[in-house]
Order: structure tokens, then C-alpha cells, then sequence
């Protein structure tokens, strides 16, 4: 073999080599703006609508997102409470033909609290974050090491996400997210008293005692879908913002398709959306008796908001 030949021999080889590496790098970088791509269906048409997720300001709240979306927990999901500013879900599963009798029926019957508890993905949820599949944020408690210096252990780690907000002492000095059309906020039920204190560990490493009812948020999030929300910024963690305003298109039509099929559907003499008075069983690792039940209703529909998948399109 010639010296030329050789020569680009070795320059092809250190490009395959460069590409790999580089190809290999791209799927381990974490960005400081990830992507997210929500495909959701309503009435048998299904909209694609691309999210920039702000990891450079709320890092650990899109970590949990991004760790729930590779796992496929948000696939196949309802939007449980449909509201006139937010829609919710993260919380109950709807898959195939056989669910949508079962959920048709329930809702004809006036009755859904037998399918949430069927449907519930809680206990779904707590699975993942015992097989460690969720990065820990929340513990029950700090302790020290042998020269003095605060820690907390594996063992002490709860399931429940730090709540990255203003509220929470989450304090960002430029370009926080405020409460836009589209923007997706991770959500909390209320667990216990103002008083209850657990330890959060942020993303600086520091760790500092704070109100568990601000880091008790699982797998809900909402999807805004007014320009203003019942969900203030101050004291839910405002993590994504639709990509560009094409995405904002997508969801405009998405609302103009449920508009026109209530229009419809209430001439007709039907009732889209009623409130369901419901308990919650929830897990919580952290209360005495491990576990409450929270009393609260959810505004559902009768032609079910379906989250389809939820994917990571760029990290």
C-alpha cells in the first residue's frame, strides 16, 4: 500500500472515528433547551405539537419530565380535569377500544370514580421511583457526615419532584417563563399542612429544609390553554413553552376541533364536561400512615382529550 493510500487511510478512519464520537456525544449532552414533542388526539384527529423545555432554568423538573417520557409513562393518557385555562393529566391512562366503553359508560352513569381508581397510574409512578428510574430531588430528612457537613441518604429519598418556583425560594434573576398561551407547568395536590417541613437537595448541591407541600408534585402537568391561569408561576414549577408559532397553530386548531364538536355536541342536547367529586388514594412515603386520601373533583368530558405519547426529540 502506497504512503498516499495509507495517508488517507488513516484520515477516513479518524472522521468515522470524529462522527462516532460525535454521534455518541449528541445523545449524552445535555442542552440547556431539550425538545418534546405531545401528540394528543381528540375525536379519532391527532395534533403534534413541539415544546422547548427549559432545563437551564428548572433543571430538575424537566430531568423528571424527560426520565417519565423515555420510560413511556405518559403515553396513552387522559386529560383528567378539563378547565377553561388549564388542561390536566399525567394521572390516568386510556388505551383502546375496551376503555373507551368503559369510560363512555362511566361518564353516561354519572359515575367515574370506580374508573379513575381502575385507570390511576400512581401506583404506576411510585414503581418507577422505587426502581430508581427517577433522579431524587426530595427526602425525608438531611443528616451529617463525620466532619459536619449536611448529607442526605438514598434511603431517606422520596418520590415526589422539588418544586422549582419563586414560591419555593427558586429564584431566577433573567427570563423566567411566565403564564403564556401553551406553557406546561408541573402540578401538585395539596399533601398535608404548611407546617411539614422535608429537605430538598437543588441543583447548585445545596441542601436546605423546605414546606413539603411545595415539593410534593408526582406526574401531573398542565397544558395552559388561555393566556392567563389559575395556576400561578410563583408556585408552580412553569418548565416548556410552545416551540414556534406554528405549534401555536396546532394547538389553536386542536381548541377550535373541541369548540366546534361542543357546539355540536350541547345543541344536540348533550353535556360535554361535568364535575366528578372523587378521592384520591395517595402514595406518600413520607406521611405517618404512608399514604391519604385527597377529596377533590375533576372536570371531565364526555369525547375524551387523549395524550397519545409524549417523546424526546432532542436532549
Amino acid at each position: 500500500m502506497s504512503k498516499k493510500i495509507k495517508h488517507l487511510f488513516v484520515v477516513f478512519a479518524l472522521v468515522v472515528v470524529v462522527a462516532l464520537s460525535a454521534a455518541l456525544s449528541a445523545c449524552t449532552i445535555k442542552t440547556k433547551h431539550p425538545r418534546a414533542a405531545i401528540t394528543i388526539e381528540f375525536n379519532n384527529v391527532t395534533y403534534k405539537i413541539e415544546y422547548t423545555l427549559y432545563r437551564n432554568m428548572y433543571p430538575q423538573t424537566v430531568q423528571h419530565f424527560i426520565e417519565l417520557a423515555d420510560a413511556g409513562f405518559y403515553n396513552d393518557m387522559i386529560v383528567h380535569n378539563y378547565t377553561g385555562t388549564e388542561w390536566y393529566t399525567g394521572g390516568y391512562s386510556y388505551e383502546d377500544a375496551d376503555e373507551h366503553f368503559a369510560y363512555a359508560t362511566a361518564f353516561a352513569n354519572g359515575d367515574m370514580t370506580d374508573y379513575l381508581d381502575e385507570y390511576s397510574k400512581e401506583e404506576s409512578y411510585y414503581d418507577l421511583a422505587s426502581a430508581g428510574t427517577l433522579s431524587p430531588s426530595v427526602y425525608k430528612q438531611f443528616t451529617y457526615d463525620g466532619k459536619g457537613n449536611q448529607i442526605v441518604k438514598s434511603e431517606d429519598a422520596l418520590a415526589t419532584l422539588i418544586g422549582e418556583f419563586s414560591d419555593n425560594d427558586h429564584i431566577i434573576k433573567n427570563g423566567a417563563l411566565t403564564a403564556d398561551y401553551g406553557v406546561l407547568k408541573m402540578y401538585y395536590y395539596s399533601k398535608g399542612e404548611g407546617s411539614q417541613k422535608a429537605t430538598i437537595k437543588n441543583s447548585f448541591g445545596q441542601i436546605l429544609e423546605h414546606d413539603y407541600k411545595y415539593n410534593a408534585a408526582t406526574s401531573i402537568f398542565t397544558i395552559q390553554t388561555s393566556t392567563s391561569s389559575g395556576n400561578s408561576v410563583n408556585s408552580y414549577a412553569t418548565f416548556a413553552r410552545l416551540r414556534n408559532d406554528s405549534q401555536k397553530d396546532k394547538l389553536d386548531a386542536l381548541l377550535e376541533a373541541i369548540a366546534d364538536y361542543v357546539d355540536e355536541f350541547t345543541t344536540a342536547g348533550g353535556t360535554f364536561s361535568k364535575s366528578v367529586n372523587t378521592t384520591v388514594d395517595k402514595f406518600d412515603t413520607f406521611a405517618e400512615d404512608e399514604g391519604r386520601n385527597i377529596s377533590t373533583s375533576f372536570n371531565m368530558t364526555s369525547m375524551p382529550i387523549i395524550i397519545r405519547s409524549v417523546k424526546i426529540t432532542k436532549y
